[in-house]
């Protein structure tokens, strides 16, 4: 679940896989086994975390020891592999993506509702308001202002980059198409710029990640970035110390502790095993370092005791393919 602040700024087979050529290597790179890395990654880092979501570090430790496993439990008495709002809402935005062909806000919008109206467990504050308001009848891109007002000016949770990474996979070879969609999915419910401009440098960390790998990472975010704080809080990852990470729910604290957890390992496995030991919002910092891992990985470096567990796997990876099928187009 990704925490809403007010007291803070706290199956089928998988599509047949291609390959292509890497303009910049010359060597063959699969980017369907990328885009399916980054959504099941998303969805895999929100399973594991989300028994432990609420915890210190110290008290997971206490606890389970080092959570390495899908092991269930938690405030929501989830199913081991059961996954929380971060997939339920990432989903909503790739079904429609595929249904319509492109980022719809509208669309999304309708399908983020209609997920709300089924009262789920662990929705976040600021998306409940901004539904409400929908609702209400609120257009998709006032429903998020209406929250950010009735929660005082408060609406930089992590909400909008838990979900948007069918996104950069849909926009990944056009910058200001990315840049435009990843801000609209944000609104939506989520109008603090920090959300909005946050969910653009997970964007464009999951397009480098999936077309060029983790070189100059830091730097083609941060030159994509014209909303100063998130471009601070990302330029500072790298000369992070672990006790600099902070894991929680406000958006840049969660982008920040991703991206180190992704950074500071060298697999799949790793980064996801980090994230969510750093406890706090741990399953919402995990789907995000997830969906980075799993852009850089790929689905064939997801362990598979993990993916054996995972609920919806197949769905997932039927609808990466898909959107990737529409960047081929």
């Amino acid at each position: 679940m990704a925490e809403e602040l007010p007291g803070r700024v706290h199956d089928v087979a998988p599509p047949h896989t291609a390959k292509y050529n890497s303009a910049s290597r010359g060597v063959a790179v699969d980017y369907l086994d990328r885009f399916q890395g980054c959504l099941v990654g998303l969805a895999m880092g929100n399973a594991l975390g989300a028994p432990v979501e609420g915890m210190a570090a110290t008290e997971i430790e206490q606890q389970h020891g080092r959570v390495t496993e899908l092991i269930g439990g938690g405030w929501l008495g989830l199913e081991p592999g059961a996954w929380t709002d971060d997939t339920a809402m990432m989903l909503c935005i790739a079904r429609s993506i595929v249904e319509k062909g492109r980022f719809d806000p509208q669309d999304t919008a309708e399908k983020f509702f209609q997920w709300y109206d089924t009262n789920p467990a662990g929705i976040g504050q600021t998306t409940w308001l901004a539904m409400e308001a929908f609702g209400d009848g609120a257009t998709w891109n006032d429903a998020g202002r209406i929250a950010h007002a009735r929660l005082g000016g408060l609406s930089a949770g992590n909400g909008s980059i838990m979900r948007c990474a069918p996104i950069a996979l849909l926009d990944g070879k056009d910058r200001e198409r990315l840049t435009r969609d990843s801000i609209d999915s944000s609104l939506i419910t989520h109008f603090d710029p920090r959300a909005c401009w946050a969910a653009v440098a997970l964007n464009l960390a999951i397009s480098h990640l999936v077309y060029q790998g983790n070189e100059a990472l830091v730097e083609t975010i941060s030159g994509g970035i014209d909303q100063p704080d998130v471009r601070k809080a990302v330029v500072a990852v790298p000369q992070m110390k672990p006790e600099d990470v902070v894991p929680s729910a406000f958006v840049l604290d969660t982008l920040q502790a991703a991206l180190w957890s992704f950074l500071t390992t060298t697999s799949f496995e790793d980064a996801l095993v980090t994230a969510v030991n750093l406890g706090g919002d741990a399953d919402t910092i995990a789907a995000v370092c997830g969906s980075m891992a799993g852009a850089h990985y790929g689905l064939e470096a997801v362990p598979s005791r993990w993916l054996e567990r995972l609920v919806g796997t197949s769905e997932i990876v039927e609808l990466a393919g898909k959107i990737h099928g529409l960047t081929r187009a």
